[in-house]
């Protein structure tokens, strides 16, 4: 008798299936989709009659593919078994390399993943969580890409000690740095903003130690370091630099931080209102890896000032949308040509917290939560579907998620990286209000000629030496409008919005074309009421039946940025 196998954990099944909906949606493998009987479900057989895969399914909005967790592989005999990651993998790339670099993010996923679903203790609602408990109670992670929690080069101990699902607090490693090899942005004199930023009691402290070690602050200056990246770093070549007195080790002090769920991104836990801060670990999530580029971070302030003075010159934004930017007030990065290795490793940007903003009747919630369902089986906004209509705050809900957006593309020709971590939604006992966005510094474009005022626009060649040759749609200036509509439409509407249509239609409360409808409304009202746009809104061509959208897994497995076609939900229908 064959012995049974062991059955699948619950985030085998989970990064499975989003890597086979990925493969689909972004056709990647030759399909075949055969509609079944009295149903909006689908057959998906994948593959050829050497390795062919079978799944069950259905087309969302965006044609994003939705899979039920059963893969099975076909064998030439017509033999039916579990499928399994290896197999998938063996069938998406012939490259060792990338097969193997593959395999280790989606089983490190799964490893943390595991753990998380084990060790952490998740409450049945996570509804009356403040801000800072749902950002490290939502550990479901990207709901489309998956390696959704690969975190390449954390163990299971750095998973609890500094993953958000872990909830523990540390401290901040600090250096001191040669001046020479430190780009600084700050808002004010250097040491009126270390004065403040630090408090008097830690600023002090740092500049004792400083002198202590032959130092002082007109050779060097501060730079803050992620406890696990300084471990990082002693394995990519800091040593010579510690021995020469380039950089002089300050100790681990100062306030308590705790990651959110972007892992690098860290809120003040001493004190609610002083500044995030984003540091660069050497770790690849989800697509990216995860260091901070001294161009982008150079570039951080002088981006979020853009921004800002955009939005304070237009009414809608400012007035009546109240829109928040959560700007990246300050920034610092080393930077050294003769180690390369270690450029875009050390550095820091400060963000300004949420709590800077709130007013006194009013809550923050990251917009991650609003797609998940509780342990309870209920959505996470179920209680104010209830307390106020579905429909009535659906379309409230996407009026203040969606207009502030595209009205800063239509209205300023600037668009913005719109996805589920940049935004945050302010509400009212559950009544939808306003928006905060963040996370600028690598996530703004904007095309020359369709900017509204090039004026504002930053000199970028005086920022960073990076920027003096830089290519049309190699930094934050695109060659076409299109790249612009693409940016927003993805982020904000294919991976973003697309995930709470579905999840309200799986709950039987709102229909997804009707969602997308709505969004196409509240849109078209807009632009008429402010006619004048009409015209730049069409160059957009928004409704187009067909749109291209960013390849994320084909961009993983194959060099270049690649584009895949989908139908638009946002189409007008003949």
């Amino acid at each position: 008798m064959s012995q049974s196998q062991p059955a699948l954990t619950k985030s085998t099944l989970r990064v499975r299936r989003q890597l086979m909906e990925a493969i689909l949606f972004e056709q990647l493998i030759p399909y075949n989709e055969t509609p079944l009987s009295n149903s909006n479900e689908f057959l998906y057989r994948i593959g050829n009659q050497n390795r062919m895969f079978q799944c069950v399914g259905k087309r969302t909005s965006f044609d994003r593919i939705r899979l039920y967790d059963d893969i099975d592989m076909v064998g030439e005999d017509r033999s039916i078994r579990p499928t399994t990651i290896e197999d998938i993998v063996e069938e998406l790339t012939a490259d060792s390399s990338v097969k193997n670099q593959l395999m280790y993010e989606l089983e490190q996923t799964i490893q943390l993943s595991d753990w998380t679903e084990k060790h952490v203790d998740i409450p049945k609602s996570r509804r009356h969580l403040s801000y800072e408990q749902l950002e490290s109670s939502i550990t479901e992670g990207h709901l489309y890409h998956p390696c959704y929690k690969a975190r390449t080069g954390f163990s299971l101990s750095d998973h609890q000690a500094f993953g958000p699902e872990g909830k523990r607090p540390f401290k901040l490693y600090w250096v001191a740095a040669r001046r020479k090899d430190v780009q600084l942005c700050f808002p004010q004199d250097e040491s009126l903003f270390w004065k403040e930023e630090l408090g008097s009691s830690l600023y002090h402290h740092l500049s004792q130690t400083l002198l202590s070690l032959g130092g002082n602050l007109k050779e060097y200056t501060f730079v803050p370091i992620h406890p696990w990246q300084w471990k990082e770093l002693q394995m990519i070549g800091i040593q010579p630099l510690i021995e020469r007195n380039e950089l002089l080790l300050l100790g681990q002090c100062g306030d308590d931080y705790s990651a959110t769920q972007s892992v690098r991104t860290l809120w003040n836990v001493t004190n609610l209102k002083k500044a995030y801060m984003k540091l660069p670990m050497n770790m690849i999530n989800t697509s990216s890896l995860r260091t901070l580029a001294p161009h982008t971070v150079c570039a951080a302030p002088i981006l979020s000032d853009w921004l800002h003075s955009v939005v304070v010159s237009d009414a809608f934004l400012q007035a009546e949308c109240r829109l928040v930017l959560l700007k990246e007030y300050a920034s610092v990065a080393v930077e050294r040509s003769d180690h390369p290795e270690l450029n875009g490793q050390i550095g820091a940007i400060w963000r300004e917290s949420v709590h800077l903003y709130l007013e006194s009747d009013e809550k923050a919630i990251p917009f991650t939560a609003l797609m998940m369902t509780e342990q309870d089986g209920r959505l996470f906004v179920d209680e104010w579907l209830e307390e106020y209509g579905t429909e009535r705050w659906v379309k409230r809900f996407l009026e203040v998620a969606v207009l502030p957006v595209w009205h800063l593309l239509v209205a300023h020709g600037i668009g913005i990286e719109a996805h589920a971590q940049n935004m945050i939604l302010f509400h009212e006992d559950g009544w939808p209000t306003r928006i905060a966005l963040r996370d600028f510094h690598e996530s703004v474009e904007y095309v020359h000629d369709y900017v509204t005022r090039p004026d504002l626009v930053p000199n970028f060649q005086e920022i960073h030496p990076r920027f003096q040759n830089g290519r049309d749609d190699q930094y934050y200036w695109m060659s076409s409008i299109e790249a612009l509509r693409e940016l927003v439409m993805d982020t904000l509407f294919v991976f973003h919005l697309s995930e709470v249509s579905y999840a309200l239609e799986e709950q039987g409360l709102f229909c997804e074309h009707k969602f997308w409808s709505l969004v196409r409304e509240i849109i078209e009202k807009h632009i008429d009421r402010f006619s004048h746009l009409k015209e730049r809104h069409a160059m957009l061509h928004p409704s187009q039946p067909k749109i291209f959208v960013e390849s994320l897994l084909r961009n993983k497995i194959q060099k270049g940025n690649h584009r895949h076609i989908v139908t638009n939900a946002l189409a007008i229908k003949s």
